[in-house]
């Protein structure tokens, strides 16, 4: 019976888990879905440069036959497991950057331990599958943390952009070049931008252009608005102009987005909170009834069809909460 109960329990907190993670997935895919956009079209302009110097090269030799290539070698599954590993790795690195932890591995550490403690301890006191979900809600919930502090990181970085940029046009309109007002402005900003920025700092000196830089820095950090900014100086160094203008205007797009999505954010917040209650009001209600007569949920569950019935309240309580989510979503 006991069983039971922490199964359903358990089965329901993963449930709120994955809830949480949907609604972060939701909120981060068009940010993703633009980076991998732009890293796509650099790649097809660096193989059609290619491309087009290879055929250069072929024209001035002439009567020299190009040698043939050797053919390439197909993956085998060491490499495969090597390269998966090599993304994960990365992945868990840009989002220990992205959440601003400064030690990734003792807090890996901690949260397998914690897990692996957990389910030792449910595992013996209720059986393997209790066990292996207490130690998945574990890595669901810091996971969960983590991404939420990555959002508002990523809050606070959208934040400090515009302050950012009136810094970079005071220092233009007094007669400072436009890498030269990037660095004073630089000095002058405040955490976590001056971390995106330091980033971008050691690619400059050794001669990355400014677009390319703040790119590989907001793929890494997952902020569009510093490729924006990238964009807009490569042009100011390159073509000339009026950047100050630019920067001026951008900064003030900035605001005025920023002063739109909080406006969003409280006209949806009766929306979000609505579905909420909706999603954990049968949950809560259910454990409630397992709580307070457990003679109830007990013969319900010696029960075959009884047993059916509680699976399907289950599986319509995981539709009802992605339709929920479905609903709420109106962001994208």
């Amino acid at each position: 019976m006991y069983r039971a109960v922490a199964l359903i329990a358990m089965l329901a907190l993963l449930c709120a888990a994955a809830a949480l993670m949907l609604w972060r997935r939701g909120t981060t895919g068009r940010e993703r879905a633009l980076a991998e956009r732009f890293v796509e079209r650099q790649v097809r302009g660096s193989q059609a440069s290619q491309a087009q110097a290879s055929q250069r090269a072929q024209a001035v030799s002439g009567s020299q036959t190009p040698r043939p290539q050797p053919a390439a070698r197909p993956p085998t599954p060491q490499t495969g497991i090597a390269f998966d590993l090599a993304r994960a790795r990365a992945a868990f690195a840009n989002l220990m950057n992205r959440a601003g932890i400064a030690r990734p591995r003792s807090l890996a550490c901690t949260t397998l331990a914690v897990a692996a403690l957990g389910a030792l301890w449910a595992g013996m006191r209720a059986g393997p599958a209790i066990g292996a979900g207490v130690a998945a809600l574990v890595l669901a919930a810091v996971h969960a943390w983590l991404t939420w502090r990555a959002q508002k990181r990523y809050q606070r970085i959208v934040r400090q952009l515009p302050p950012f940029l009136d810094g970079i046009v005071r220092m233009i309109v007094i007669g400072h070049s436009v890498p030269a007002a990037f660095q004073a402005a630089l000095a002058s900003a405040e955490a976590p931008l001056s971390e995106c920025l330091d980033r971008a700092m050691p690619m400059l000196r050794t001669g990355m252009e400014i677009d390319h830089a703040l790119g590989a820095v907001a793929r890494i950090y997952r902020v569009r608005e510093l490729e924006l900014v990238g964009s807009v100086l490569r042009v100011s160094v390159k073509y000339g102009g009026r950047s100050d203008v630019m920067l001026d205007r951008m900064a003030a797009l900035m605001r005025d987005l920023e002063q739109a999505d909080r406006e969003l954010i409280a006209l949806s917040t009766e929306t979000r909170l609505s579905s909420w209650v909706l999603g954990l009001l049968p949950v809560l209600l259910g454990a409630m009834v397992i709580v307070t007569n457990p003679a109830y949920f007990d013969a319900m569950w010696s029960d075959a069809l009884g047993k059916r019935l509680v699976y399907v309240a289950l599986a319509l309580q995981m539709l009802g909460a992605w339709l929920l989510y479905r609903l709420a979503r109106i962001r994208t």
